[in-house]
């Protein structure tokens, strides 16, 4: 079975349960979800593609930082 995207409803009751600050669930297939504090998203941890695009912006602030 694959993983779906759950609602904002099933990401707070899951924060509730497990922690609020680091958003890591695996059953969850929401890249960005929204933060428990305050306004805006974060990632999901446990989404392979969130690892992805911190290492692609990573990447290109070090790259520019080598060849500025």
């Amino acid at each position: 079975m694959g993983k779906r995207k759950w609602s904002n409803k099933e990401i707070e009751e899951f924060r509730k349960r497990n922690g609020k600050f680091v958003y890591y669930n695996k059953e969850d297939a929401n890249l960005f979800v929204p933060k428990a504090l305050g306004f805006g998203w974060t990632l999901n941890w446990a989404n392979p593609l969130s690892w992805l695009l911190i290492l692609l912006i990573f990447g290109i602030i070090v790259f520019r930082h080598i060849f500025k």
